[in-house]
């Protein structure tokens, strides 16, 4: 009875250490090249939700030498930074523009950002041992971007035009988002450092 139980029992095993999965120059320059084309894909997909969807939109062309006559004189225009492709709407209604395009940029913005967050957890987070993750660079990329877009349209319209309750729907969207973002990735966080 005089044994000490500490001694009898077996050592602990050391815990492996965790493989890492080499990433290659090649993939991290295929990686930000992918996040550029991401970036001008989503660029040009929102320009053209805009011109189809909004309902002030009253006039397009696509005319690359652009020369200001009588017959837009009363109409504001707004051009595309990927294409001649320009937009036209009453310049009186301006803000009522601004917001529509907000709310269709949100509607494919926001949704986009949380496919690739979600896209981001499952192979960057769940699976630590997945040679992909150099691929998941260029999507969190992208999205970021694309919500960086959209706040600033957001912030550019609460400056020209500060009444509108839309505005602080989606400010609290994106707050909601961003929290959610903070704590999942500190849980992770927790959970790999032990302190869960």
């Amino acid at each position: 009875m005089n044994q000490d139980i500490l001694q009898a029992t077996a050592p602990l095993a050391a815990p492996k250490p965790k493989k890492k999965h080499a990433v290659s120059a090649m993939a991290v320059v295929l990686a930000i090249i992918l996040a550029i084309v991401l970036i001008l894909l989503g660029e040009r997909i929102i320009f053209d939700i805009n011109k189809v969807a909004n309902p002030l939109v009253e006039k397009t062309d696509s005319v690359s030498d652009y020369s200001y006559s009588g017959v837009y004189q009363n109409y504001a225009s707004e051009k595309s930074a990927l294409s001649p492709a320009r937009v036209y709407y009453p310049q009186e209604q301006k803000d009522n523009y601004l917001l529509y395009k907000i709310l269709l940029h949100s509607a494919f913005i926001i949704p986009i950002f949380l496919l690739t967050f979600l896209f981001y957890y499952l192979v960057y987070l769940k699976h630590e041992n997945s040679p992909y993750r150099v691929l998941v660079g260029g999507y969190i990329a992208f999205a970021f971007w694309m919500i960086l877009h959209l706040i600033v349209e957001t912030g550019y319209f609460v400056v020209v035009k500060y009444k509108n309750a839309a505005v602080y729907i989606i400010l609290i969207v994106l707050a909601i988002i961003f929290s959610a973002l903070i704590f999942f990735i500190q849980k992770k966080m927790a959970y790999k450092t032990g302190e869960v």
